[in-house]
């Protein structure tokens, strides 16, 4: 594997590691800032915003994070798009089960249940709607590199990806850096994860390329 992805994945699972143990010294309590933009995101809701944050927050889990994640895949091996589709659904699986265990393992308490618009499960860092949109955001702009600039590739999932992370602190359901620790954890497990996936999957389409040569 390249060291820059290593590298890119060592360092976020460093600070992703220094952020929890911070938040288990300090018990779960939440951070000047976590406090400061709850609150403000409390003060500030219409019905307008709450109706279309409710909309977007719904896209980064559950049935629509497992379309999204099956679509990168699919994208990733066009030719063989059923299998490309398992192999991201998969690894979107993968991710969330280890995401699972450090939420649990963390227990960090959400913000106060008065807040909520919404009703989440589990405790609340990692973030899970972070860390799956983080992970599908980083798949597709891979994936959308391939056929488009770069600026373009990366901007659009990027966008969804912040949207959906406010989204949840609008929502009074996670402290801003609950989805800190959800984007660090998805960029470590992408970084890591990913390269030797990527690689897996081009010596399938070099398969399909040799075998339509043979057919020619």
């Amino acid at each position: 594997m390249p060291r820059q992805p290593l590298t890119i994945a060592a360092v976020a699972a460093a600070v992703l590691a220094a952020l929890m143990i911070t938040v288990a010294a300090r018990n779960g309590s939440p951070f000047a800032i976590d406090s400061t933009l709850n609150d403000w995101a409390v003060d500030h809701r219409t019905p307008a915003w709450t109706t279309t944050f409710k909309a977007i927050t719904n896209t980064g889990s559950g049935p629509p994070a497992m379309v999204l994640g099956a679509i990168v895949g699919a994208l990733a091996l066009p030719r063989r798009w059923w299998l490309g589709a398992v192999v991201g659904l998969g690894t979107l699986w993968v991710g969330m089960f280890f995401r699972w265990l450090l939420v649990n393992w963390l227990g960090r308490p959400r913000p106060p249940m008065a807040d909520w618009l919404t009703h989440p499960d589990n405790p609340s860092m990692p973030s899970g709607h972070a860390a799956t949109s983080g992970m599908i955001a980083i798949g597709f702009a891979l994936v959308l590199s391939r056929h488009a600039p770069r600026a373009i590739a990366y901007a659009i999932p990027a966008v969804w990806l912040v949207l959906v992370g406010i989204s949840r602190v609008y929502l009074g359901v996670h402290w801003p850096t609950d989805i800190i620790a959800g984007w660090l954890y998805a960029t470590a497990y992408t970084a890591l994860v990913l390269p030797p996936l990527a690689n897996a999957l081009a010596k399938v389409r070099g398969y399909d390329t040799g075998d339509r040569k043979r057919e020619s």
